[in-house]
């Protein structure tokens, strides 16, 4: 879970950056400042150091809450970071 809020500010699209390990992401939800989810298909396998395309949120630009990920990591020993990139 990454936790965003309004100080953040407000987002129209997100990115997700994956690290040091490939993985496979099962389902992201970004849930907005007002309680509404957003679960865009993205059950993909991620190469380490490779990056997402953008993901348009709907509603234009939104607070986010919050975004949950369930993913996995793949064979290669080491552990991946995910980060959330938003503008």
């Amino acid at each position: 879970v990454i936790h965003v809020g309004r100080r953040d500010g407000r987002f129209h699209e997100i990115m997700i950056v994956v690290e040091r390990a490939p993985i496979e992401l099962f389902d992201l939800v970004v849930t907005f400042g007002d309680g509404e989810r957003y679960e865009p298909r993205t059950r993909l396998v991620y190469g380490a150091d490779s990056t997402s395309r953008n993901i348009v949120l709907p509603g234009g630009e939104r607070v986010i809450q919050r975004v949950d990920f369930r993913y996995g990591n793949l064979v290669g020993g080491a552990t991946a970071k995910v980060e959330l990139w938003g503008r």
